[in-house]
């Protein structure tokens, strides 16, 4: 576990490790959660891989890690460029409720990341801790998986097989019936070739299944 500060307090910020499982997969680009700082949320810059929010209760914060983290694109909630999520959906009605909120939302709260497909625009309190990697590093990340991947390339695969036909057309549907045969699994499974112009390999898919 590691422990956290903001530069404007001295309070620490307990920073649980990250839980794993289906619903937490691991940061991207190798990042690590040594590579976290402590921000408020208003400082949260454009960019910043915000990993937990911090709870707001009294005494030891809590450490609320996001199942995925998101690049941050803060933004007041005024020019939020969603089209009614349930989170901003939720703040109309609270300032609906009691016409004097509604000065209340400008300075308490910000949108970290708008709604995206089926996720609601990422609202909380301007002054609440987070959790983030700063842009910069995650960009020297990125970079670097980039860099260290190996190179995308086009390969021909191709499959060989001999069928004795009065026609060609009558072996292209040999050929195609007995491609299709493959799906059955009590069928060999061929032998395929992969070419780039630069590499060749051949597979026995027999062998590799078996």
């Amino acid at each position: 576990m590691l422990t956290l500060t903001l530069a404007d307090s001295p309070e620490l910020l307990p920073l649980t490790d990250r839980p794993t499982g289906p619903d937490y997969p691991p940061l991207p680009y190798g990042l690590t959660l040594d590579q976290a700082v402590a921000v408020r949320a208003r400082e949260v810059k454009a960019g910043d891989l915000v990993l937990v929010e911090f709870s707001d209760e009294s005494g030891v914060r809590r450490a609320g890690h996001i199942p995925t983290p998101y690049a941050a694109e803060p933004h007041a909630l005024e020019d939020c460029p969603c089209d009614g999520c349930e989170e901003c959906d939720d703040v109309d009605a609270w300032t609906l409720a009691e016409h004097s909120r509604v000065a209340d939302v400008g300075w308490r709260f910000i949108c970290l990341s708008p709604a995206e497909e089926d996720e609601p625009c990422a609202l909380t309190v301007r002054n609440r801790p987070m959790a983030v990697i700063p842009a910069d590093v995650v960009s020297a990340a990125k970079a670097a998986a980039a860099k260290a991947a190996p190179p995308v390339r086009t390969f021909t695969v191709t499959w060989t097989a001999d069928f004795e036909a009065n026609s060609p057309e009558e072996a292209i549907r040999l050929a195609y019936a007995q491609l299709k045969s493959y799906s059955d699994a009590d069928s060999r499974a061929p032998e395929l070739e992969a070419d780039d112009g630069h590499e060749k390999v051949t597979v026995d898919l027999g062998q590799v299944e078996g």
